[in-house]
Parts: structure tokens; sequence; C-alpha cells
């Protein structure tokens, strides 16, 4: 396993709610320069514990859908326990607990984020967000680096 993990997620048939697929495919050459492996899905699900759990550095990368458009976003998320275990979906917070709970691990981890403009039927990104897909392979290659 890498010793660093990059998780693409959204739908990538809603407009720039597929976000983390368009910035999974621009994190190639990032993830080859950290160890880092790149997985994308359409929602965090409890069995990506065990990756997580391998890793000693995640980056989730998700579109928002809250704030000033275009805008990125970026935060240290800790692990929380006791959530649902058997959910359909989760949060990179517990996903965190998960790993820690079941796997002993509890790796450092980040979400980053841009707050999408249209999230209606679509494979392609709005300019807004396509223009700020730069900025976030950099600030994903800075917080691998532990520039940040």
């Amino acid at each position: 396993m890498a010793k660093a993990l990059i998780i693409g997620y959204g739908n990538p048939l809603r407009g720039d709610d597929g976000l983390g697929w368009h910035a999974a495919r621009l994190l190639a050459d990032v993830a080859a320069a950290h160890d880092a492996e790149v997985l994308t899905c359409h929602q965090l699900m409890p069995e990506l514990a065990q990756p997580i759990s391998e890793a000693q550095t995640v980056v989730f990368v998700d579109a928002a859908s809250e704030g000033p458009l275009g805008r990125l976003d970026w935060r240290r998320v800790e692990a929380r326990a006791g959530q649902a275990a058997f959910a359909h979906h989760v949060s990179p917070e517990s996903l965190l607990g998960m790993a820690r709970e079941l796997y002993g691990r509890c790796p450092k981890a980040f979400v980053v984020s841009v707050v999408g403009e249209t999230f209606a039927c679509g494979e392609e990104l709005s300019p807004t967000v396509q223009a700020a897909l730069p900025a976030l392979v950099k600030r994903v290659d800075d917080l691998l680096a532990g520039n940040i």
C-alpha cells in the first residue's frame, strides 16, 4: 500500500459534483511524487476504512455546495467514533474512526474541496470549478509534502 491515499469522490454525472473524479485524474503526477494511491468513488463507504488504515496521510477531494462559487477550502479532519458503521454513506471523520476501531490505525487526513456552481446533469465541470483545479492540485501536493 502507498504511504498516502487520495480519494476523489462525488457523482461524475452531476456537473461540479464530479470534481473528485476530475481532480483524481489530474493528481496522477502528484500521487507518483508522493508514493500515493488515487481512488475514485461515488460516495464514501465503510469499505474504505481498510485502505485508509494502511496510509500515513489521506486526502479526501470533493465538491462543496455552500460558500462563494469556486472557493478552494481545505481542513484537517479527525476521527469520530461511534458513527453508524453499517450506513451506506459515511463522512471522512467516520471513516477515520472506523479505521482506528477496526484496524488500529488512524492516519493524518484532510478534506480539500471547491464550492460548486452547478450540480445539474452533465459530465463537465463549470468554468468556475474548472479554473480552481490547478490550485486544488497544488494544495494537495503541498499537503502531501508536509508544507502546510
